[in-house]
């Protein structure tokens, strides 16, 4: 590609313009930054890092050094891809999705609740009053309390009620649930 315009600052920064219209700035500090005409842009960093900001306003930025790339999109949604394959969704809401490199995928979302679903079919729910309940892929259902209290319902319809103090109950719970 033929240069077509070249200006070499007091600073030392310098500029070039090709003859397909790229635009390419050369900084004094050895920062690259080249402009593209259908408004893509490229930077590189001194520390190897690099931003890429695309026409419909998405920016790639990639953090050398982590080996993490962080995707903003124009909507607001921010995807973080790490070096060990985690992958994180920041949505504008303030809802969180990370995918563990194991497969468990974890919601946390705006007003404070979780859900984490693991790769064996487990399901534990965190209610932002503190209550845990795990439903696991047997049909066990179990749910924590902040008080210590614990519920375990079994597949077959026991139900199980451990208090703080480690006394139990035992139930029965019929088709409907009912005892």
């Amino acid at each position: 590609m033929r240069v077509v315009e070249q200006i070499i600052g007091h600073d030392g920064k310098i500029q070039r313009v090709y003859e397909n219209g790229k635009k390419e700035v050369i900084f004094n500090n050895g920062v690259k930054r080249e402009v593209f005409p259908d408004g893509y842009t490229i930077v590189y960093f001194n520390n190897n890092d690099i931003k890429q900001t695309y026409p419909d306003q998405k920016v790639v930025y990639y953090f050398a050094e982590a080996k993490t790339t962080q995707t903003t999109f124009s909507d607001g949604l921010q995807v973080f891809k790490f070096a060990n394959n985690q992958i994180e969704k920041h949505f504008p809401d303030g809802t969180k999705e990370i995918i563990f490199p194991d497969g468990t995928i974890k919601c946390i979302f705006a007003d404070g609740e979780e859900e984490s679903i693991f790769p064996d079919g487990t399901i534990q729910r965190i209610e932002k009053n503190g209550v845990k309940a795990i439903e696991f892929a047997n049909g066990q259902k179990d749910i924590h309390f902040p008080d210590g209290t614990r519920i375990r319902e079994y597949p077959d319809g026991r139900v199980r009620k451990t208090y703080a103090d480690g006394t139990q109950e035992n139930t029965v719970r019929g088709i409907n649930g009912q005892q």
